[in-house]
C-alpha cells in the first residue's frame, strides 16, 4: 500500500509540477523553526531553514536559483 502511495506521489509530481517546469516546494513547521525543501524534477535541495513558512521558501528558492546557475555552468 506504501508504495502504491509514493508512486501515485511521484506521478502526480511529475504530472502537476515539473512537466510544466514549476518548482516543488514542501515545508515541515518543526515548532520552534520551519524546514523547506525544493525540487524541479533535475534538481532538490532541502534543509533550508526559516523562523517562519515564508522565510523557509524563500531560502529554498534562493538555493535552488543558486544550484541551478551553478549546473548552467558546467
Amino acid at each position: 500500500m506504501i508504495i502504491i502511495y509514493w508512486w501515485i506521489v511521484g506521478f502526480w509530481d511529475w504530472f502537476w509540477y515539473f512537466r510544466r517546469g514549476k518548482i516543488r516546494y514542501r515545508v515541515w513547521d518543526l515548532g520552534y523553526e520551519c524546514k523547506a525543501s525544493a525540487s524541479n524534477g533535475i534538481l532538490t535541495v532541502w534543509n533550508c531553514y526559516g523562523s517562519t513558512p515564508e522565510q523557509a521558501i524563500k531560502m529554498a528558492k534562493y538555493r535552488i536559483k543558486k544550484a541551478m546557475e551553478e549546473e548552467q555552468k558546467e
